[in-house]
């Protein structure tokens, strides 16, 4: 039987997370929020930064957390598995048969129909559940029209434990639209008015995302669902005053390293990679790097970014590849084989940081970062 020394393998491709940008990010939302409660989300594997790892530094660093905010019914039994001590709130959705799967989930539940809730009901009798509306983004959560027969049945069953209610700004990440983002917020009160005249009380209220955080302040709510800001990015567009002040105080917890499989000497006119895209104009040293579009590098950098070894600028020369990546390697440096190489980079100032890489690709941060495979080794510093 084949067995690995961890302490002696050598990790190719490497994700480290900064439990101290973590910790600072929270921090920085809790000052500006000082009357709500703070909960990470880390649905999509934390933001692309592994969910056992960050749901650890949770356990570790956090206290008093309602909640870890995660997407699925598969994410929150991952985190049952590590033994995570902290509270686990589902926010997507959940087949309705899968509540019988075990005896007694000991998970938050979303509910905004009237299946999950007669699921629920019988199969999890002493759910905990928040209510989830559509104020506006037209995605999950219930409508204003359809509340008065959802109000019926939720009275049937009242073993389950209302916690709370929320809904989520839809473009709160564009200072231009905030008229739209109010309409949502008197809409929801709307909402949760017709609740309340029925005799239901929330020990939960929440809108607001990373975006909603930052620049609506309202006593009405009382908790904060943080996902990007948590993770050291601001949600807003690069030239605005909001993402100029987040980047000051943020720290992008997340560096992607790989390694320098072969480095090589190519002539004038050879065409490198897949389709020949890049032509080199003169004798040329370049370097193999082992990753590529499968753990995460977006296949539309190809010839179109840089990233970093020993510090110094290196172009991506020819198309992506599956496991594999090349690079220009300047003249400038002393590159070996080992090397580390760095593709997304905490350094916002960085030419492969996260900010410039999606600059370039023209998508928003959470796009990218999420797209790194759960391959790939994650380790806490």
């Amino acid at each position: 039987m084949l067995s690995l020394v961890m302490s002696e393998y050598q990790t190719l491709n490497e994700i480290t997370i900064d439990s101290s940008a973590l910790i600072n990010n929270y921090n920085y939302f809790q000052k500006i929020n000082p009357n709500c409660y703070i909960c990470p989300v880390l649905k999509s594997n934390a933001y692309g930064h592994g969910l056992s790892q960050v749901a650890q530094i949770i356990d570790k660093h956090f206290k008093n957390i309602p909640y870890i905010m995660v997407d699925s019914l598969y994410e929150a039994y991952e985190l049952y598995k590590q033994d995570i001590k902290t509270p686990i709130m589902i926010m997507g959705y959940t087949d309705p048969k899968n509540y019988q799967v075990w005896k007694k989930l000991p998970f938050t539940f979303t509910v905004y129909d009237i299946e999950s809730l007669e699921a629920l009901n019988k199969h999890q009798s002493n759910a905990k559940v928040h209510i989830k509306l559509d104020t506006g983004m037209c995605r999950l959560g219930l409508q204003k029209k359809d509340i008065p027969q959802f109000i019926t049945t939720l009275k049937k069953y009242p073993h389950l434990k209302v916690e709370g209610i929320y809904s989520h700004l839809s473009q709160a990440s564009d200072p231009q639209k905030i008229s739209f983002t109010n309409r949502q917020i008197k809409l929801f009160k709307e909402m949760v008015s017709l609740f309340e005249k029925s005799g239901f009380k929330f020990k939960y209220k929440h809108i607001s995302a990373t975006a909603g955080a930052s620049i609506t302040h309202d006593s009405y709510f009382n908790l904060v669902r943080l996902g990007l800001g948590f993770y050291g990015y601001s949600p807003f567009g690069n030239h605005t005053t909001e993402a100029r002040t987040q980047k000051l105080f943020l720290k992008p917890a997340l560096n992607f390293t790989s390694r320098l499989a072969l480095i090589k000497q190519i002539k004038s006119g050879s065409q490198v990679s897949y389709g020949g895209s890049y032509i080199a104009k003169q004798d040329e040293l370049i370097g193999i790097i082992t990753a590529g579009y499968y753990e995460g590098i977006p296949y539309r950098l190809s010839n179109n970014a840089s990233f970093l070894i020993q510090d110094t600028k290196c172009p991506i020369v020819g198309n992506i590849n599956m496991n594999m990546t090349i690079v220009k390697i300047p003249r400038t440096i002393d590159a070996k084989i080992g090397d580390k190489v760095t593709i997304i980079s905490p350094n916002i100032k960085d030419p492969c940081s996260a900010y410039k890489l999606c600059a370039t690709l023209g998508i928003p941060i959470h796009v990218l970062i999420c797209s790194l495979h759960s391959s790939i080794k994650r380790k806490i510093i």
